[in-house]
């Protein structure tokens, strides 16, 4: 039903004469929209209704729907200071097609492998070259320097399209725009899969006016460009000079109408400032961000330091205004305290999930789960091709699995029902959604049960941060304050309270 509805309208936006005028229209329908409060409490309805009526507390579907509206308001205040119409008219064209493709997916993968999920996307580090070197950066930290084939990458994609009908997929690295192979760079593979819209983790320090004007020209790639702050917290990280090389990026990519977003790292010295009232209003409203991702720190890598991790009382501030810009309509996504808006964890290939495909062809639950599959012909996408098996087989590896029954476990728990293990709400905390950082303990056992293999020296010194108590006294800190948030907020719906 849904897809009768957007084809034709996609038809109408990619009209090269009428299709402005009609997407001014579509925008201005979703002004009046957003401005009624009972279509706002319809679209609540409709999500319940599509993704399990009452099975989460009533503020879970809350957050969701005023994700959404902030992301439609986010988008429109691109579009109204300029939208190139080549990129509305790509994402037109390309969401029919997984709508249409979806469902008959899911029942052919539910028939073969007994597994109804299908993930929205997989995340592609094709290299970790990069030509920063950041402190604390997990892919910096691996000093053997790694490219993914040309045509393994190209294989990787061809296999997302053909077996689970994604059309969406997300690049990291390293530096993507530093990716090279067989004479080819990474404009060749966005160039190739036209059909595809692909969002870019990058540095930005690469992107010269002359690929700005190859990415106008394709329409379908957004890049999200790392920050740490503002000048001081950036050049501190990153190196001197880069802000200002970041500022003239985003310049460029204004001027070609191009959305492009930010990506940051919260840690103990800079949390506070990067969900600030003026972080926000500067890099939306003055540099014309559309969307924010925040992904805090990780203590993974060679040299993992946790003494850069936010502090709970941090975490719980944090959470109270990422919401309030949300609610405002700057669409920001903290990964760990904004759990609410996906349901829980997204990775291992959850349904509407992701994975990680490595610079080597390893293939991990997560960009921040250092571990793969111990069936070394199921954890490598060359050993995919060599032993013709599909991505498919490696999504349902048994520590995919795994991880997809803690997240199953964590929802079921989420639903509002007192767990006889930890005799209260903890373990369906959707505010501490992630496997390795939030439940350490628990992920550990994962390990040990499924005898998964590290990816790197950084892992074996993750494990051990686990092993010797770290990340699980972190944890119950955090759990002292989020817990807390969990229960009188969502649970009990205290929703009047000061929290």
């Amino acid at each position: 039903m849904l897809n009768k509805t957007i084809k034709p309208i996609a038809s109408l936006i990619q009209n090269k004469t009428i299709g402005k005028p009609v997407t001014n229209l579509l925008f201005s329908l979703l002004a009046i929209y957003l401005s009624k409060e009972h279509y706002k409490e319809k679209l609540k309805r409709n999500l319940r209704s599509k993704f399990g009526k009452k099975d989460f507390p009533e503020k879970v579907w809350n957050d969701i729907s005023i994700a959404l509206l902030s992301m439609i308001k986010s988008v429109k205040r691109t579009y109204d200071r300029n939208i190139s119409p080549k990129i509305i008219s790509k994402i037109s064209s390309i969401l029919p097609v997984l709508i249409a493709k979806g469902t008959q997916v899911r029942l052919e993968i539910a028939k073969k492998y007994g597994y109804s999920s299908t993930p929205a996307f997989v995340m592609v580090s094709p290299t970790n070259i990069c030509n920063l070197k950041c402190l604390g950066c997990y892919a910096g930290e691996n000093y053997n320097k790694h490219i993914l084939d040309f045509d393994i990458f190209d294989w990787i994609i061809n296999e997302m399209k053909e077996k689970l009908a994604t059309r969406f997929f997300v690049i990291s690295g390293g530096e993507p725009f530093a990716y090279r192979s067989k004479g080819k760079t990474i404009l060749d593979i966005f160039a190739k899969h036209n059909d595809c819209f692909f969002l870019v983790f990058t540095n930005g320090t690469l992107i010269t006016k002359k690929i700005v004007a190859k990415l106008g020209k394709l329409g379908n790639v957004t890049p999200a460009i790392s920050i740490e702050g503002f000048k001081e917290e950036t050049d501190a990280r990153r190196g001197e000079g880069v802000y200002d090389k970041i500022i003239d990026t985003m310049k460029n990519l204004r001027e070609k109408g191009i959305i492009f977003g930010i990506s940051t790292t919260p840690m103990k010295h800079n949390a506070n400032l990067l969900l600030s009232d003026d972080f926000i209003k500067f890099w939306f409203d003055e540099q014309g961000i559309t969307y924010g991702w925040y992904f805090q720190y990780m203590p993974i890598g060679r040299n993992p330091r946790t003494d850069l991790l936010v502090t709970p009382e941090q975490r719980a501030r944090m959470w109270k205004k990422a919401w309030q810009h949300v609610r405002n309509g700057y669409f920001i996504a903290d990964f760990w305290n904004c759990g609410t808006m996906s349901r829980g964890c997204i990775s291992a290939a959850k349904d509407g999930g992701y994975f990680h495909i490595l610079w080597n062809g390893d293939i991990t639950p997560c960009g921040f789960i250092p571990f793969k599959d111990k069936n070394k012909k199921l954890n490598n996408v060359y050993s995919l091709r060599k032993n013709k098996k599909s991505i498919v087989d490696a999504i349902n590896s048994p520590l995919f699995k795994e991880i997809r029954e803690w997240q199953r476990r964590q929802q079921e728990h989420a639903k509002g029902k007192k767990c006889r293990k930890c005799k209260g709400y903890g373990c369906g905390n959707l505010l501490m959604p992630c496997p390795i950082r939030d439940n350490s303990l628990e992920f550990d056992q994962i390990l040990k049960k499924t005898k998964a293999l590290p990816f790197d020296e950084g892992a074996v010194n993750y494990k051990k941060l686990i092993r010797k108590g770290i990340m699980p006294s972190y944890n119950d800190s955090c759990r002292e304050k989020m817990d807390f948030l969990w229960r009188e907020y969502y649970i009990n719906n205290h929703s009047k309270r000061k929290l």
